[in-house]
């Protein structure tokens, strides 16, 4: 699964927009500090890329991170089908 910020990939095409998907880091923990935000995204991107495989994609294009709230952050993208360009 790709996995990216960029709105299009070097090397591929978008051949099926799939909509918006999300994931985010729902576990409670005590304590959420600077150090751990790395964790906290990895599971949002696990969380986004399975969404993005329900519906059939394999990419999720446009990424962006919301750490505004902090004892839920999320991430948002585009999930889509990409093939080589020819």
């Amino acid at each position: 699964m790709i996995t990216s910020t960029l709105t299009t990939y070097p090397g591929k095409k978008i051949v099926k927009d799939l909509g918006i998907v999300y994931g985010y880091d729902d576990k409670l923990r005590a304590i959420r500090g600077i150090t751990a935000i790395a964790d906290y995204l990895e599971q949002a991107l696990s969380d986004i890329t399975k969404n993005a495989e329900k519906l059939g994609a394999n990419a999720v294009l446009g990424i962006s991170f919301s750490m505004t709230d902090r004892a839920i952050p999320a991430v948002i993208g585009t999930a889509v089908f990409l093939e080589n360009e020819i």
